[in-house]
């Protein structure tokens, strides 16, 4: 049985990579920072429900990712352009662990992103 992806990948090319993270903290981060291509990953809180992960380094280190760029500013994240991979998944728990994108988040993100396309 294959489980739902519980978080989403988008490349400055616009590929948009559903995936699934490990659930124990440590091994998330490593793929975490795997599939962003970095050493330090930084969230961006968009709602309480949705966070962006991203490159702490990757103005210097990455092009302009126009989608999650676009995405950022429709929660209202208008200050700056996001650079490289960024992964998207839920919010945080009361012990401020990642949660996973739920089933119909990461739909409705699919839906969302692939207009913007």
């Amino acid at each position: 049985m294959t489980r739902t992806p519980d978080a989403l990948l988008i490349t400055p090319e616009a590929d948009i990579v559903p995936l699934n993270l490990p659930t124990d903290a440590e091994s998330r981060l490593i793929v975490m920072r795997s599939v962003i291509r970095c050493e330090r990953v930084d969230a961006v809180g968009l709602t309480s429900q949705l966070d962006m992960w991203l490159d702490d380094e990757g103005l210097y280190n990455h092009p302009v990712n126009k989608l999650a760029t676009v995405l950022a500013f429709r929660f209202g994240f208008t200050y700056q352009s996001y650079h490289g991979p960024v992964l998207l998944t839920g919010g945080v728990d009361a012990e401020g662990e990642t949660v996973p994108l739920t089933k119909d988040k990461l739909l409705a993100l699919l839906s969302s992103l692939t207009e913007e396309l």
